[in-house]
């Protein structure tokens, strides 16, 4: 298969998730509070809370979200993918692959999952919704996720190993 056919593939099945959240099956205030909840600044906020009550998990989740930042960003300047068309949306970024958002969830959710080693399948199953969410949203194509999906993971695995 072609690349433009791929890319035309990962347009319309993307285009189905969204169109989803827009005829009710998925409600755009969850998909909305999900994306949110792998935003920067909100880990940023909790991290803060974490280091001020001396807890480690603050340190370990401040590496994981400041490496996924710091790679997410090259990786985007690399391939300049543009996002979907939506006039409503305000990015910090022009570019959607990879996803920061679907990379940051999933880097955290491995931090987590070392850290809470209970809770292990919320932590996959958040990161999972979080990335969905990005697509329902129309924020991003499902190769965006996937590929943010594939890099959080690597991050996730890679700061555990060196703390």
């Amino acid at each position: 298969m072609s690349r433009d056919a791929w890319l035309t593939r990962d347009e319309i099945w993307s285009q189905k998730v969204a169109g989803w959240a827009a005829n009710g099956r998925v409600r755009h205030p969850l998909a909305w509070v999900l994306a949110r909840s792998g935003d920067s600044l909100f880990w940023l906020g909790l991290i803060a809370l974490l280091l001020w009550q001396k807890q480690e998990l603050g340190w370990h989740l401040l590496w994981t979200v400041a490496a996924t930042a710091v790679i997410v960003g090259i990786l985007k300047g690399i391939f300049k993918r543009q996002r979907p068309q939506e006039k409503w949306a305000i990015a910090t970024d022009k570019y959607s692959f990879p996803s920061g958002h679907a990379a940051r969830a999933t880097a955290v959710a491995i931090t987590l999952a070392f850290t809470f080693p209970a809770y292990n399948l919320l932590w996959l199953l958040w990161a999972i919704l979080v990335a969905l969410a990005r697509v329902a949203l129309s924020r991003h194509f499902l190769s965006d996720v996937a590929g943010g999906l594939i890099v959080g993971l690597g991050i996730g695995l890679g700061i555990q190993v060196l703390i």
